[in-house]
């Protein structure tokens, strides 16, 4: 007892310092803890996180789903090791030959291949070009037979194969995997995986769609909030080494910053938004993966936080790529477009971008109860009785950024339905209420 009593100071610092390990590894284990993991290769260390960022990581697939023997399907996520990073890593090693075109132009054989029973399905949010699956997947596919990618389907029994297919007109291609095949190790690690929802296949509108058929229940997620200072963020756009060259101009809640009269960038201080726009003079467009690869670099350059974020979606035609941040495989929305990155390459002289200085940090325990969607039939037949039908042309369960005060430091997404309508991804409740 006397020699606790003369150090006592030192036991009790002992006691914290054990505490505060315990707390630290309840935090990491937490079910939102291993996404940080989930989001790197296990076999890296912490401190490689922003780094691992590479063109591969940003354009991956962001959807698994399992199709059973007998058709019905189910959307893996929650896994503890990232499915997708190790799918990657097999099919890296496969060796492949034969490429053949099996189905073009037919929705009810597109829809089979969709459907393909005792399979696998890797789907990218929207059309990827072949030569970033290439890149990507250590492949060399002919960019000039199959340009874009939408879903890989890998069959678990049968013939040694895999499947591309392309939305835009239903083409499906096969290909012999001749090496290094190991399906039973893709079967034991789909097994081991985390959670599934109940989904379909179907073609609405003549665009291949994932539908929930049943009620689900998806968790409410939390994070501290990661923000990028102005001026930092300002010195990568306009890509000056003297901030004092700038030209500053204010009014209300508007920053203009001018590099000369080729670069300009507007702050917009009440919603924490940012547009930039640099006048090149000339048009430059980009074809294929140049594009994709050229966006990438545009946004590797703004110095936005890169953990969570993968692609979105492209429209070619307008040199246009979004990048948004993704959670367990699910897209993140938020009306100010906070979490997301809208590029757009020199179609017209001009280069253009927006973003937010608001990004997902490191994931937080949350103690809130699973929020339940209704199956997406229901949803289909409230916006039709609401009148919102003919103009809808996508949907997505996606999470909500609720608009962010800028004095907290915790971001809180809850999953909804998204709906595409009049170019835009909308909460569909929104739709409904706005009557």
């Amino acid at each position: 007892m006397a020699k606790i009593k003369e150090n006592w100071l030192s036991i009790l610092l002992a006691v914290v310092v054990i505490l505060s390990m315990i707390f630290s590894a309840l935090l990491w284990t937490n079910s939102l803890g291993y996404e940080w993991i989930a989001n790197n290769d296990s076999e890296k260390g912490a401190s490689q996180r922003t780094a691992l960022q590479s063109v591969g990581d940003i354009y991956l697939p962001t959807q698994v789903i399992l199709t059973n023997s007998d058709e019905s399907q189910k959307l893996l996520y929650g896994q503890k090791k990232n499915l997708v990073l190790t799918l990657r890593k097999e099919m890296q090693k496969w060796q492949l030959a034969g490429f053949r075109r099996v189905a073009r132009n037919d929705s009810s054989a597109y829809l089979n291949y969709l459907r393909n029973d005792d399979s696998i399905m890797l789907s990218y949010p929207d059309a990827m070009a072949t030569g970033i699956f290439n890149q990507t997947f250590s492949k060399s596919i002919d960019t000039q037979k199959m340009p874009h990618i939408n879903h890989i389907v890998i069959p678990l029994k049968g013939r040694d194969v895999v499947y591309l297919l392309d939305d835009d007109d239903f083409t499906v291609y096969r290909l012999n995997i001749t090496q290094n095949a190991n399906r039973s190790k893709l079967k034991k690690l789909i097994q081991n995986s985390g959670q599934r929802i109940d989904v379909d296949h179907k073609i609405v509108d003549n665009q291949p769609t994932v539908t929930y058929p049943h009620a689900i229940k998806l968790p409410v997620f939390a994070y501290q909030l990661s923000t990028q200072d102005i001026d930092n963020l300002t010195q990568n756009l306009l890509r000056s080494t003297n901030s004092s060259a700038f030209t500053v101009k204010k009014k209300g809640n508007d920053t203009t910053y001018m590099d000369g009269a080729s670069k300009r960038l507007d702050y917009h201080r009440d919603t924490h938004t940012v547009s930039f726009n640099n006048y090149l003079g000339k048009d430059s467009t980009y074809q294929g993966a140049s594009l994709y690869r050229h966006l990438y670099k545009r946004l590797t350059a703004t110095g936005t936080n890169l953990d969570w974020m993968r692609f979105d979606s492209v429209n070619e035609k307008k040199q246009t790529i979004v990048f948004r941040s993704y959670v367990e495989g699910f897209p993140i929305f938020n009306e100010h477009g906070y979490g997301a990155v809208k590029l757009q390459a020199n179609a017209d002289g001009v280069e253009r971008g927006q973003l937010s200085l608001f990004g997902l940090g490191i994931p937080l325990p949350i103690k809130e109860s699973r929020v339940k969607l209704p199956p997406s039939s229901v949803v289909y037949n409230e916006l039709r009785q609401a009148g919102k039908d003919k103009d809808i042309t996508g949907l997505r369960i996606g999470y909500r950024w609720d608009d962010q005060n800028a004095d907290s430091k915790v971001v809180k997404l809850e999953p909804t339905y998204y709906i595409y309508y009049h170019g835009k991804w909308v909460a569909y409740q929104t739709l409904i209420d706005d009557k």
